[in-house]
Order: C-alpha cells, then structure tokens, then sequence
C-alpha cells in the first residue's frame, strides 16, 4: 500500500513499473513539486514515525491558504516523498513546528507576491551527526540532507497548505529557493552559535526557520585588514527593499576564513552585527524618492507604510539602516573554510524568524 501526501491510500505495484506509474500518479494529483517523489509506502512512513518517537495524530498545526492539518504522519509523508532518511524526521518536525508558529506568519508568506521561501537554518551537534551541509557549496546541489529537508517544507506547503503557482502561491517571480533552502551554520565559528543567542545551549539543536530571497554572493578576495570583507557585505545590503520601510530582520552568512580573521584582530560576534547595521544603509533622499514614487506622494502618520518618528528628519547626509536593531543581523558562519565568501539572505520583513528545537 501507499499512502498519498494528503492521507489517501493509493494503488502501487511492487515492481519498478508500479513505482513509474504511482510517481505519475502523483503527477497527476498534483502532489508534487515538479520534480519526481519517492513513493511514500506504509512501512516507510512508518520508520520516519519511528524516528522522530511522537504520536502520529499528534497536531502541529494547520497550513494554510488551504488550511490543511500537519499531523506527524502528514510531516512523515511528506518527508518520505521529499528523499529524507528517518533520522532527518527530528529536524523536520522542529522545522515545521517553527514555519506554523504564529510569528513567523505563513498565510503572509503563501499569499506573498514576494519571491521569499522559508530558508531552514540547522545548528548544533545534529549538523554533523546527519551530515547537513555547512561547508563548501552549502546552498547549492550534493548534500542530501540539505535537499530532502528543505524540499520536505516546500511538499507540505504544496500539499498540505495549496500553495500551488498562482493559486496558493502568489509569488509573481518565484525563486530557485522555493524547491528546497537548508543549510548548516555555525559548526567552524570563533563565536557562539547562533543558537545561543536565543537561550539555548551549545549542545543544543536547532532549527530557525527565516523566510528570506534566494542568497546573493560577493567575493572580497584581496588580503589585509578583515574589515575588507565586511565593508564589501555591507555595500552589497545598502539597496531599497521591504526591510528599509518596515523593519526586520537581515541573515548573512561568512565562510569561516572571514570570521576566524575578524576574530583573530579582536572582533566579536556584536561588533561586526554593529559594524553591519552602521555601514548597510540607504541615504535617506533614495528611500523618500523610493516612497513618493511607489506611493505618489509623501506618507504621512496613519499610513499604512509610515515609517517611525526618528526617520523623520530634515538633516544633510542621513542614511537609514536596513534593520532596526543590530540584533536583528543574523551572523551565520558557514561554506568553504579555504576561501573569503559571504552572502546576504534578504527578508521578508513581516515574517519573524523563529527558532526551535529539536527533539531527540
């Protein structure tokens, strides 16, 4: 037997001929993502149950447009369809367990015309005890872990929540990040986890769920003082988007060569979040235009779009940070320790990231 993603109990034969045809029926159900599912048999869905040690009618919650229930055993099928091992399951759960939490607000993100997806940042020890990517080429293909988990969120969008193209989801472009955004941070890091920063501890593990624009990449190189590579971060952020109008948060992420220079020449964790929220940002004669051509004319208080009283200035040179508070940077260490990378995961500014975790 072979249970679909929505609960339903389809026909398969036990022959590759059989599982051609189930994965064409899926096709046709549209329960799929584009890409080919692994058929989600009983016995595999139920060593993904096993796995994650929890009731399978146990509720996470609901996904929404569509409003389907996330059971344990819906999270499982899905997981199987996307490729993921049993013990993935734990990290799953918590991943999806953060994308229904009410801050993080999902209805907002499916119904977003904005190309964000929801990027599943893992930290602590499980990064390596699954072999989750955080090294070179985190955010591209080879790493199963880091596929079949994130793809595993975008099958229980699609499934459980509708969010079909232009139906569910109203993105106008989309992203290559809506298949699948997974990735391991923190495990080759001067500083302490990102985690941490969040109470919990070192031997601690973590899924955030942060829904953000695909990564945009830039290489320093060069040699010299490490503020090089942090100035260049900084001028890639310094552009109009959500986040200057209406707060949030901005995730970057700095291959562990950076952050063990910075480290080395006494920079902690908090000083390069400063140095970020000091030097990413847009005059503010660029972010007035940005609102009077958007808007057609200037906002006032009580507009939906006002921004706070202390952007209300009448000053030569002001610029306006991307984020609101350094704390809402997101230093994430990750990728090649061999080469000086770094990449900037724009936000969503109404969607919170939210942290969670993992149970084992």
């Amino acid at each position: 037997m072979i249970r679909g993603s929505k609960g339903k109990i389809v026909s398969g034969l036990n022959t590759s001929q059989g599982v051609i045809e189930t994965i064409e029926q899926y096709y046709e159900n549209g329960w799929t993502d584009g890409f080919p599912i692994v058929p989600p048999t009983e016995d595999a869905v139920s060593d993904m149950i096993n796995a994650s040690g929890r009731d399978p009618y146990e509720v996470l919650g609901v996904v929404p447009p569509r409003n389907g229930v996330a059971t344990v055993e819906m999270v499982a099928t899905n997981a199987v369809m996307a490729g993921c091992k049993p013990e993935y399951m734990p990290v799953v759960l918590a991943a999806v367990e953060a994308l229904l939490d009410e801050e993080f607000d999902v209805q907002g993100l499916q119904a977003t015309s904005d190309p964000a997806a929801p990027m599943v940042i893992v930290c602590g020890p499980v990064v390596q005890e699954i072999g989750i990517n955080h090294g070179a080429s985190l955010f591209g293909p080879g790493t199963r872990a880091n596929a079949t988990i994130g793809r595993s969120l975008r099958l229980i969008l699609i499934n459980l929540g509708g969010g079909y193209p232009d139906s569910g989801d109203k993105s106008t472009l989309g992203s290559p990040a809506k298949y699948s955004y997974c990735v391991g941070v923190d495990i080759d890091t001067p500083w302490p986890s990102l985690h941490t920063e969040f109470g919990y501890s070192e031997s601690d593990s973590c899924v955030m769920v942060y829904a953000a624009d695909a990564p945009r990449g830039n290489n320093p190189g060069g040699s010299g003082s490490m503020e090089f590579p942090l100035w260049i971060l900084a001028d890639s952020m310094s552009n109009l988007n959500h986040n200057i109008i209406h707060g949030g948060h901005a995730a970057v992420v700095i291959s562990p060569l950076i952050a063990h220079g910075l480290f080395q020449e006494g920079w902690s964790k908090e000083e390069v979040k400063f140095y970020l929220y000091e030097n990413a940002r847009v005059p503010f004669e660029r972010v007035q235009r940005y609102k009077q051509l958007r808007y057609g004319r200037d906002q006032e208080a009580g507009d939906p779009y006002y921004w706070p009283k202390w952007l209300n200035v009448d000053e030569p040179g002001v610029s306006v940070p991307i984020v609101r508070d350094p704390r809402n940077m997101l230093v994430l260490v990750a990728g090649d320790p061999a080469r000086s990378r770094s990449a900037y995961c724009p936000a969503r500014p109404y969607n919170r990231p939210v942290i969670k975790k993992i149970l084992v």
